[in-house]
């Protein structure tokens, strides 16, 4: 009968790998800084300014259900006496109907038109509206100013309030200004984990300042 001896060569073999591999990384980080030392003062400044996206937090709180819907932003650029449309897609994805109202708000309201101000839609039912916007030709404004020539807020109002900001810079020549937005209108049926945050607050104006004892609130 031969005698067990215990078979080294696999231990011996798995040191040898686990060494060799500890070896190459140990060398790989090695030739890494050398590369980072040998790039110079520029590729760290260049890496300084790197701006990673910021993440949000696990404890911020979405805005409560019944704000305004946001429906972006659209700039355009129109010569006095020129017009640019905005087409507004609404679709009302309730199950009962809706009536709907446009309008727009701002300084600049005024020169904004609607194909049609009103209009009700059965359920699941769709209507385009269109938005135009006319530069005045005698737009006398000071110069003092010009970030923002003119700026209004075009609202669909139907089950909640929809709100796009429309932008238009005024210059010597236009470009092409047609943008088509879609409103999908709809209730929030769903009980949100952030609701219980929220409670009706006043806008403190001069009347409802806390420390103002002029007159009281009600």
């Amino acid at each position: 009968m031969k005698d067990c001896k215990p078979c080294d060569d696999t231990t011996s073999g798995l040191e040898d790998g686990l060494r060799t591999l500890i070896n190459a990384q140990l060398q790989l980080g090695k030739e890494l800084l050398k590369f980072l030392g040998d790039a110079g003062s520029d590729a760290m400044g260049g890496m300084s300014k790197l701006r990673l996206p910021k993440g949000s937090s696990c404890c911020d709180v979405p805005e409560p259900c019944w704000m305004p819907l946001p429906l972006g932003e659209i700039r355009c650029t129109l010569k006095p006496g020129d017009s640019g449309t905005v087409c507004l897609v609404v679709t009302n994805e309730d199950f009962r109907p809706q009536h709907y109202l446009f309008a727009a708000t701002g300084k600049s309201a005024a020169h904004v038109s609607f194909s049609q101000t009103s209009a009700t839609l059965q359920p699941k039912e769709r209507i385009a509206v269109t938005a135009t916007f006319t530069v005045p030709k005698d737009d006398r404004r000071p110069e003092d100013c010009r970030c923002l020539d003119h700026d209004v807020v075009v609202w669909v109002r139907g089950c909640r309030n929809h709100y796009l900001r429309w932008v238009i810079d005024e210059m010597s020549c236009s470009k092409p200004c047609c943008h088509e937005v879609e409103v999908h209108d709809q209730p929030d049926y769903v009980l949100h984990w952030y609701d219980h945050f929220y409670i009706v607050r006043p806008c403190f104006g001069e009347a409802t300042t806390p420390g103002h004892t002029t007159g009281s609130v009600r």
